[in-house]
């Protein structure tokens, strides 16, 4: 199977592959999640080309029926192709743009300033976990407009990335300051531990502004580096102006990799 040359793609197909499946086809692969079906970017379908032409929606509509009928809450189309291409008549029918930025990082930075009060260690506590379902679902709420489903799909991820976790394909991370859970995100690595993707950025809106993010990713960039052996770590995010986290990652000392693109019709309240 060919894999995407987008990196933000390319690395998705780490965590597919595992929980889910990939097929392909002639002009674009089909990624299914069966067990988060409400998983927007682990069901959806990724085009080796952007979008052009006036009939190019109704054509993906049809494959996207034809893939997973009407069994899905939203309809997600990305595109390898590095530019967004004619996105208009999605616009037009509904969609907005998910388009986003993709930052990587090929060696141990410099010294950062860290939060001498936070502790950081791997997730392996069922307690734990729990904690970090509750800290997503609450930074879901608080700063992105995602569909209310009462933590599903978030708890349903995280499942997945513990399966990750215990079979050695990377770890999921906490910050910790006394018992209380800050922060937290995942890096997972492909077979060969080369390349590792980080997974879900997140800190307490109760504990921002304290270098949590910087000194989780202090602490998890050396041991990848240092203990797995990794090549190159790669964190994929909006691609949004307004962004906070991007300075952040490239104050640290990711580079800017490339771009990707995608369109999102979101289910409507009544399907949520």
């Amino acid at each position: 199977m060919h894999v995407p040359s987008n990196l933000s793609y390319q690395t998705d197909f780490i965590f597919h592959r595992f929980q889910g499946e990939v097929m392909e086809h002639a002009n674009y692969w089909v990624v299914r999640t069966p067990n988060n079906p409400t998983y927007w970017f682990g069901n959806f379908l990724l085009f080796k080309t952007a979008p052009a032409g006036h009939r190019i929606l109704d054509r993906w509509l049809e494959l996207h029926r034809q893939e997973f009928g009407d069994n899905l809450n939203h309809r997600v189309f990305g595109w390898d192709e590095e530019r967004e291409g004619d996105v208009g008549s999605f616009l037009e029918a509904g969609f907005q743009t998910s388009h986003g930025i993709e930052l990587a990082l090929d060696t141990m930075p410099g010294t950062s300033k860290l939060n001498p009060a936070i502790t950081v260690r791997p997730i392996i506590a069922t307690t734990d976990w729990e904690a970090v379902a509750a800290q997503q679902i609450l930074v879901d709420r608080v700063d992105f407009d995602y569909p209310e489903d009462g933590g599903e799909f978030r708890r349903r991820q995280l499942k997945g990335f513990r399966k990750m976790s215990e079979a050695g394909r990377g770890h999921w991370w906490g910050a910790f300051i006394g018992p209380e859970l800050v922060g937290n995100m995942g890096l997972f690595f492909d077979e060969q531990n080369r390349v590792g993707r980080f997974q879900n950025v997140s800190t307490s809106p109760d504990h921002r502004r304290r270098r949590v993010c910087t000194t989780l990713l202090h602490h998890i960039v050396q041991h990848a580096f240092e203990k797995v052996g990794a090549r190159q770590l790669v964190i994929c995010t909006g691609a949004d102006d307004d962004n906070a986290a991007i300075p952040t990652y490239r104050n640290f000392g990711f580079k800017d990799a490339g771009r990707s693109y995608a369109v999102v019709r979101r289910p409507r309240k009544s399907e949520a």
